[in-house]
Formats: C-alpha cells, sequence, structure tokens
C-alpha cells in the first residue's frame, strides 16, 4: 500500500499545472466530469463539421459508433472465479425535424447495442445487447412564450429517454451499455440553462429491454414524478424533486416514492464548488415495508493554473439492511463519475454503501486531452447486509464491513484535425483493492485485487 499512495501522490502533483478552459471534446460544460459519462451527441449536431451542417436548417442528423474493449483479471462475485472480458460496440443515429413544421417538431433515435466478445455470456443478457431498437420516437409541442409567462415550453409525447441532475435518480446514455427508456409525456418549462428556473414534469411507463425482439413498456409499470430547478444564486443552485415508481406483474413489484434536493455552485477558476444531494425513499417491495436514503457531498477547487486542474473531496452514503428489499434503490441511476467503471466491472453500487474518504483530481494539458485519477475507500453501511452486485451477504456481521479501495484513472483525447476530428479515445486503468471483508464473506470469490482495463474509441458525425 505504501508504493499506491506514493503513485497516487506523484500522480496529484504533477497534476498542478495549469487555468480553466473548456476540453474540446464536441462536450457541454461538464468540466468536472467523465468526458465520456455524458451524452455527447446532440451537443455534436451542432458543431460544423457534424452531418448536421450538411442537411437543411430544419434538420438535425447524428450519427455515433463506439467500441470498447475492456477485461479485468480476478472476480469480485459470488460463485465466480478468474477473468472476464467483452468487446461492446454501440451505434446510433439520431434524426431531427424543426422548424418547418412548428410549433411541432420531431425527434427519432434507433441504437444497436452488440457485444461480439463475450467470456461470461453477456451477448445474451439485455444489459448488454439489444439489436436495432427504437430509443427515442416522440413529438414535441414547443413554444417560447408559454402561456404569456415569458419562459419556453416543450411538451414531448412518446418515447423519452431522461436525465436528471447527475444522473444519480435517473439518466440516459452514458458509460455503461444500459440506457433506461420510457414511452409516455414529458413536460418543461424554462431552461436551465437560459433561464433562472425550472419545472419538468413526466407520466412514463419503463420500456423493458430485450436482446432481439422490440422493447416494449411494460402494462402494469408506471414511473412519474417533477423537478424543480433554481439558478437565482450562482453560489446556490438548487433542485428539488419527486419520483413515483409503481411496479407490478413479475418485475420486482415496487411501490415507491422518492424524494430529495440537490444545492451545488459551479467551478469558477481559484474559487471553492461544493455538492450537496439527499435522497429519501418510503414505500413497499413486495409485501415489505422500505425506507431508506442516501447521500452525496463533495468539495472541490479549481487551480489558477496553466493548465486547467480541479481537486474534488467526495462523501458518499446509501443505507443498508439485512433485508435487501430495504436497501437504498437506485431507479435508474449511472455511476461511472462516483464509483468506477461500469460495463463488465461495475464493482460498486450505490446501495449500503459508506464511503467517507475520495478525491478526484481532473487535469487538461490541451484543449483536447482530459486526464484523471480517482481514489475512493468504501465499507458496507450495515455488516449484515449483501453486498449489493456481488450477491455476497453475511448475515451475522461477522465479516466486518472494510470492502477495500478503489483507484481509476483515464486518459481521454479528441484530437480535432485531419481525420480524427472525429473521434475520441479513451484508456483507462482501474484497481480494486479487496478488503477485509472478502477474507471472511461465506462464499468469497477470492482475496486478489482485481485489475481492469478499457480501451474505447467513439466516432461521431
Amino acid at each position: 500500500m505504501k508504493q499506491f499512495w506514493s503513485f497516487c501522490f506523484t500522480i496529484f502533483c504533477l497534476f498542478g499545472g495549469g487555468g480553466t478552459e473548456e476540453i474540446a471534446l464536441g462536450a457541454e460544460d461538464h468540466s468536472k466530469e467523465f468526458p465520456s459519462d455524458f451524452d455527447r451527441l446532440k451537443t455534436i449536431l451542432q458543431q460544423p463539421n457534424s452531418l448536421s451542417a450538411m442537411t437543411p436548417d430544419w434538420m438535425d442528423l447524428g450519427v455515433e459508433h463506439r467500441t470498447r474493449y475492456e477485461t479485468f483479471n480476478h472476480s469480485f462475485t459470488r460463485g465466480t472465479a478468474g477473468s472476464n472480458q467483452q468487446v461492446h460496440q454501440r451505434t446510433r443515429v439520431l434524426l431531427g425535424i424543426k422548424d418547418i413544421w412548428d410549433p411541432l417538431r420531431f425527434t427519432l433515435e434507433v441504437a444497436d447495442f452488440r457485444a461480439p466478445v463475450a467470456d461470461r455470456g453477456q451477448n445474451h443478457e439485455p444489459t448488454f445487447v439489444n439489436h436495432l431498437d427504437i430509443f427515442q420516437l416522440h413529438v414535441d409541442l414547443v413554444s417560447q412564450n408559454f402561456l404569456g409567462t415569458g419562459s419556453p415550453g416543450k411538451l414531448e409525447v412518446g418515447r423519452l429517454i431522461m436525465d436528471f441532475g447527475k444522473g444519480r435518480l435517473v439518466a440516459g446514455h452514458r458509460f455503461g451499455s444500459f440506457t433506461p427508456t420510457f414511452d409516455g409525456v414529458q413536460f418543461t418549462l424554462g431552461s436551465e440553462k437560459d433561464h433562472s428556473w425550472g419545472l419538468r414534469a413526466f407520466v412514463t411507463r419503463p420500456v423493458q429491454r430485450h436482446t432481439v425482439s422490440p422493447d416494449w413498456a411494460s402494462p402494469i409499470s408506471y414511473f412519474s414524478g417533477a423537478a424543480i430547478s433554481s439558478r437565482h444564486l450562482p453560489w446556490a443552485n438548487g433542485e428539488l424533486y419527486f419520483f413515483q415508481l409503481n411496479e407490478g406483474g413479475n418485475l420486482q413489484k415496487r411501490d415507491l416514492s422518492t424524494m430529495g434536493f440537490r444545492v451545488f455552485a459551479q467551478p469558477v477558476q481559484e474559487q471553492l464548488d461544493y455538492e450537496i444531494e439527499s435522497i429519501y425513499q418510503v414505500g413497499e417491495v413486495g409485501f415489505t415495508h422500505h425506507f431508506a436514503h442516501r447521500h452525496h457531498g463533495e468539495v472541490g477547487y479549481s487551480f489558477g493554473t496553466l493548465w486547467p486542474w480541479q481537486l474534488t473531496y467526495l462523501f458518499d452514503y446509501a443505507s443498508g439492511d439485512p433485508d435487501p428489499k430495504k436497501n437504498f434503490d437506485f431507479l435508474f441511476a449511472k455511476r461511472r463519475a462516483e464509483y468506477g467503471p461500469t460495463g463488465i466491472l461495475g464493482v460498486i453500487f450505490p446501495s449500503n454503501i459508506l464511503s467517507p474518504v475520495g478525491f478526484r483530481s481532473m487535469l487538461q494539458p490541451t484543449p483536447t486531452l482530459k486526464l484523471m485519477v480517482s481514489h475512493r475507500t468504501f465499507w458496507l453501511a450495515d455488516g449484515r447486509g449483501s453486498f449489493v452486485g456481488s450477491g455476497l451477504q453475511d448475515p451475522t456481521g461477522r465479516s466486518g464491513t472494510f470492502l477495500g479501495n478503489l483507484f481509476d484513472t483515464s486518459v481521454t483525447w479528441g484530437p480535432q484535425v485531419g481525420y480524427f476530428r472525429h473521434t475520441v479515445f479513451e484508456v483507462g486503468f482501474a484497481r480494486f483493492f479487496k478488503g477485509s471483508y472478502f477474507d471472511r464473506v461465506p462464499q468469497s470469490p477470492g482475496t486478489a485485487d482485481v485489475n481492469y482495463v478499457y480501451t474505447m474509441a467513439t466516432l461521431t458525425f
């Protein structure tokens, strides 16, 4: 461990070079996020070298293909041993029609997810594979002055991809291979970017994903909610939200009400920024009463150096219980930015977890290059509860709670020149240093640390 901490210290020291310009990866202002951990396709539609630049003004057209090879050498789940590898491919085509039919607009997205190389049968799992299917198909009614309020409004009807806040409960296309979709209606009033406040409300049915047959909504499951955002105070941007999930049939039969708030300040050079998010859940899972909560906190600083450099402290807690039905339910969340790579890895889920010690450093040596180093330490919130996602549990609690340390680093490069101006490359390495929990938990997969490597290329036109 001494060598590990020495290495981390060296990396953090090297990250002291520099300013705060944005990385030219076709991205929005996501300076504190992993470059691959949000959907860039909509933004790239506006770039001068995109397909949309060659289409009529009333048409948006974008194509994205991502191929990722990933592998790890030691298992961390019950009943498995040895290594795993996968080649995962994601292809998306997004078409939008605007202006000519205003106030009506149209959006269509088709996507194809495949795993041509899969050691453990991922190529038969809907989590990783979904042959050509519809991910978005909706008609929008748009107004720049909704009911005379002076604020823009939009009503979307059809199949939707939704993304709220930092994606800790609901998120769309990101690093992982699973993208939740919903059939229903969503209403938006105001804009988080251009207005000091915003309102979103929706009523939908979650879509069940299938590998080769068409995806279709569950007829007896509903997901609805509303969110209000405020940008009146730069040092205290706020969001307040409420989600309701009612599930039946052969699913988990969850009947959950989830409410929470998020308060944050955007990063500014040579100033502290922060984020606090607290989430509470009540309801029933099956016939079991459910109450759970989750809390996230971070404090960051953007150095006034030649190379943009940000250092962030992270804290996370998600409640647990000996009964798995009482653990915090993360609904349709994404977790790459805070819990390490997902894909075939995904060691940590935001459920029955305590992580009071965590740091992330982001460095941008050039407008096209971004580096990230992260280290986090994890315990079980309840030692008698399950280590969610691994299949491991010691109901007696005698195995302890210390899960281990997760070291994560990645390099992202978008050349923006020549034949590579449409391509973003990313390589990453993660090591999960297993803690004492793996020494004693029943059916442990072993105490050998997990080493994970991935290489990824994303082409966008």
